[in-house]
């Protein structure tokens, strides 16, 4: 019976609940596609780095790990507490050997004196700290926006990826009526027809495979800001950034402005201010004690002042240094071995720009430029009868391979510039520039 009434009461709490429960996650859901509907649809590098630091759930995460850190700033600076001590003696035996009266009580105020440094100490500590933690999160902050970038070069190709292929796919069409045009006249063969309308059809198939590898980079960028309904387009040119391939002067830049060596660096000091805590909490703590006694059958009181400290004997905080030192150490091998790794990347980076960039540019020269001519020559041949169908595919074909190319020429050199700007630690300054 107790069981029953049991189900039924949380059955009818439930139910009233239920509505409550409903209306927050509707209003969740229509928050939630507000923010993303103020959102614009098609953005530039500027504007994503803005939405990315406004709305993105990732970045605000990032930030809320800089609070948690400044919280033990507040925890280190917080004193020791007072403490009250209360007792009471109650006479027992027969006669009364200490004091006059059947009943003593005593009142005893002990207060924690830090004269050896420890609150400085800690204090120091837990700001230098924050410090790190913040250099920490604008390292992982300009790891989102190369991620955010590559993929935002990666949408820029895919679109103009997609609008040569739908330029090809409407020359296909109109090449396809010139070579039905000719098979009516009696020029072309019923083969022409067919391996034209063929050709076509295989260039729709590779457009619309463009379409949905560029629509999965759409939700991909959308993922990574942590807002998975916002599908938003790019805007802007997909040309190289001029990136100079100097690794001298980038690794000036990265020496000054890379977050990943600001934070070993930071971590270095911070590892500094962990020693200087545990040697100043090698002290032990005096406790200054102030109280009174009294006693009662007959009234009788006493003024009570004393001093107490641990003698440090045994425990000097050995373990403590040992550990700080130990951490020093380590943050002295980070820091040696990040620099170390980011000059190597910045060599490497350098030095993939420069020949990405030369291919880039002597493929310009020597096959860019001759394109419209090969358009031209390919299509006048076939109308004159001096070229054959295949020679006209293969021309047409070739074409759209070599702008593709070119495409992919191109987010391979800015794909080497990320690297060389992140490395430098120039990432997000370019990108908030645009």
């Amino acid at each position: 019976m107790i069981q029953e009434n049991r189900h039924a009461r949380a059955s009818r709490a439930f139910k009233c609940l239920l509505p409550l429960f409903l209306a927050l996650n509707l209003d969740g859901t229509a928050l939630a596609e507000t923010k993303t509907e103020s959102l614009p649809q098609a953005v530039t590098i500027k504007q994503l780095l803005e939405i990315a630091r406004q709305y993105s759930p990732r970045y605000a995460a990032l930030r809320q790990t800089i609070e948690i850190s400044k919280a033990e700033i507040a925890a280190a600076d917080v004193l020791p507490n007072p403490k009250l001590n209360y007792g009471n003696y109650s006479l027992l035996s027969a006669n009364n050997t200490m004091y006059d009266g059947k009943m003593q009580r005593e009142i005893v105020l002990e207060v924690p004196v830090l004269i050896s440094g420890q609150h400085g100490a800690r204090v120091e500590a837990a700001e230098k700290q924050v410090q790190t933690t913040e250099a920490a999160v604008q390292a992982e902050f300009a790891g989102l926006v190369h991620a955010l970038w590559r993929t935002f070069i990666k949408l820029l190709a895919g679109q103009r990826r997609v609008a040569v292929l739908e330029e090809t796919s409407a020359n296909m069409e109109r090449l396809a009526a010139l070579v039905a045009g000719r098979e009516e006249s009696g020029s072309a063969s019923r083969y022409d027809a067919l391996r034209m309308e063929i050709e076509a059809k295989d260039v729709q198939a590779k457009l619309e495979t463009a379409r949905n590898d560029l629509q999965g980079t759409v939700e991909e960028l959308g993922l990574m800001l942590g807002l998975p309904d916002w599908k938003p387009l790019a805007l802007g040119n997909l040309s190289p950034l001029g990136i100079p391939a100097d690794p001298k002067k980038s690794w000036a830049d990265a020496e000054r402005t890379n977050p990943e060596i600001e934070t070993v660096r930071r971590g270095e000091t911070a590892a500094d201010a962990r020693l200087e805590k545990a040697k100043a909490e090698r002290w032990p703590v005096p406790s200054i004690q102030f109280g009174s006694a009294f006693t009662d059958q007959p009234y009788g009181h006493a003024f009570f002042g004393g001093l107490s400290v641990d003698i440090p004997l045994f425990d000097r905080n050995q373990g403590g240094m040992a550990r700080a030192a130990a951490e020093k150490q380590a943050a002295i091998l980070e820091r040696e071995l990040v620099t170390s790794q980011i000059h190597v990347a910045l060599d490497r980076a350098t030095g993939l720009l420069a020949r990405r960039r030369e291919t880039r540019v002597r493929f310009e020269r020597d096959v860019i430029a001759k394109l419209s001519a090969l358009k031209e020559m390919g299509e006048a041949a076939y109308r004159l009868g001096k070229g054959t169908l295949l020679e006209l595919l293969d021309s047409t074909r070739s074409r759209t391979e070599i702008r593709l190319t070119h495409l992919e020429l191109i987010q391979l050199e800015l794909e080497a510039e990320l690297e060389a700007l992140k490395a430098s630690g120039l990432l997000v300054s370019r990108a908030e520039t645009g």
